[in-house]
């Protein structure tokens, strides 16, 4: 077997389907609002480098890293990058994909990496590996070999022998999920990530893809709410002239905003308490 949808997903099953992969399922199961997709395991990844003979070549290049010499980083992740992309994908995994993809009935997906090691208290791989947002079918598959080539780029080389998880076995899944055409995007603490207060939710909201947030290409617009009393107790409106949005052919475009948009709040009051009540269900569910 070689996918599995976020609803069949058992989200134990962190070595088939990644850290990112369990997560989805796990909110998907307990009726969080998440948009419909499905995870090609590890399984898949492993019989793709089995079939394709990299195993050894993979492990041999590996072998010469060596933290001190960056140059040994980048040539192992020039190497492992190129084998990956252009190896033979055996075609029953190829058809499988795009059998799945057919059954989202939409036209952008993101395809998203999901390492089977990310999201412990000890170590993160977020922002390690790559996400291809607003994929088209005729990018499917060459987004799934990137998401996997991503596992052997440089940083994360860096970050796998840094932290000393050379010794473990490192996979990865990917994740392919239905595309939000985002009016508004950003992230959200249930605890304010400074203050440390626990009753303190923090949005911080942009238009277009919270890619142009995470990046650090926009300043966003921060609101705070109070959990016990339900209030926005603070709204920090920033300007913002440009954003990262869909392009009609796939992928992302920068776009100008509207000279009319630029100063206004990016999501209103009612929106922003809507959605802090989502944040606080999905930190009752993890209890954490």
């Amino acid at each position: 077997m070689f996918l599995q949808s976020f609803k069949d997903i058992n989200p134990k099953d962190v070595h088939l389907v990644g850290g990112k992969g369990a997560s989805l399922s796990a909110m998907t199961q307990a009726g969080l609002q998440v948009p419909e997709g499905f995870v090609i395991l590890t399984d898949c990844f492993e019989k793709f480098i089995s079939d394709s003979d990299l195993k050894e070549v993979i492990e041999q290049q590996l072998a010469t890293v060596d933290l001190d010499k960056i140059h040994s980083i980048d040539d192992a992740s020039d190497h492992i990058q190129r084998l990956v992309l252009h190896a033979d994908l055996p075609e029953e995994i190829e058809k499988a994909i795009m059998d799945e993809f057919s059954k989202l009935d939409c036209q952008y997906v993101a395809v998203r990496s999901s390492a089977t090691s990310e999201d412990s208290l000890d170590a993160a791989w977020a922002g390690q590996l790559d996400t291809y947002l607003n994929t088209t079918q005729e990018y499917l598959i060459e987004n799934v070999r990137k998401c996997w080539a991503s596992l052997f780029t440089s940083r994360a080389l860096f970050y796998r022998f840094s932290q000393k998880l050379d010794s473990e076995k490192i996979s990865v899944a990917v994740v392919v999920q239905k595309m939000v055409d985002s009016e508004v995007s950003g992230v959200a603490f249930s605890v304010h990530p400074v203050l440390q207060d626990h009753n303190l939710v923090i949005i911080e909201a942009g238009f277009g893809l919270g890619e142009a947030i995470v990046s650090g290409h926009i300043t966003p617009d921060s609101y705070i709410v109070k959990k016990d009393s339900h209030e926005i107790c603070e709204k920090q409106i920033n300007s913002q002239s440009k954003g990262l949005f869909r392009n009609v052919d796939g992928g992302n475009i920068w776009s100008e905003i509207d000279v009319e948009m630029k100063t206004s709040q990016k999501l209103n009051d009612i929106q922003i308490l809507l959605l802090s009540e989502q944040i606080k269900k999905i930190e009752l569910f993890y209890n954490f």
